[in-house]
């Protein structure tokens, strides 16, 4: 009798991990999209040309920022079509395995993203384009935390699957975006007509 009501016991606790689990995640997601928001909301006093941002598009290709269809990968519209199918889950399942997959991909590539932004800034100012200590440390301040949020996406993704927290994941992007912003707003210190020989020696020293 007591080794039933025990195993019962259990057997309520394992029901109810996932959804404890689940809870705990829906949490840290609006936390991160909190986080996603503070870190991409530019500052009015710092905005960079329009000119400049599409510059450094043109000189970097910034392969995870590129991806436009974001809303569309963790958009679970079609998986929960094919679960409420019991012929069709296994197909369900698949799709979810491949959108998880090409989740983890973009995510990657955003990290990536990020480097070769924070790379590029580096190399304006080693060549010489001035740039206060204040202002790269809050640069490295922002490109670590976004880093960090990156990296708890991807272990969400990989645990609890690519649409648990899409609102938050999609917000991703916003990160390259705010980096981007932030390397222009250096080449922006540049007269335009030296930006051709700094698409150059960026090219060059890239190789």
């Amino acid at each position: 009798m007591g080794r039933g009501m025990e195993s019962h016991s259990f057997s309520r606790e394992d029901d109810d991990t996932p959804m404890i689990n689940l809870i705990l995640f829906a949490i840290l997601g609006l936390l991160l999209f909190g986080s996603f928001i503070a870190l991409a909301l530019p500052n009015p006093k710092s905005l960079p040309d329009s000119s400049a941002v599409q510059a450094v598009t043109d000189i970097i290709n910034l392969e995870g920022s590129s991806f436009s269809n974001a809303r569309r990968l963790l958009d679970d519209t079609d998986y929960q079509l094919l679960c409420s199918n019991p012929d069709l889950r296994r197909l369900a399942e698949r799709l979810r395995n491949e959108r998880r997959q090409l989740a983890l991909t973009w995510i990657s590539l955003l990290q990536n993203d990020l480097l070769t932004l924070w790379r590029f800034r580096r190399f304006l100012i080693q060549r010489g384009v001035q740039s206060s200590l204040g202002e790269e440390l809050r640069t490295l301040q922002a490109l670590l935390l976004s880093l960090v949020l990156l990296n708890f996406l991807r272990l969400s993704v990989r645990t609890i699957g690519p649409f648990a927290l899409p609102r938050a994941t999609r917000q991703a992007g916003q990160l390259v975006e705010s980096m981007s912003k932030g390397a222009a707003l250096v080449l922006g210190r540049i007269p335009a007509t030296g930006w051709a020989e700094i698409e150059r020696s960026w090219v060059k020293s890239a190789a």
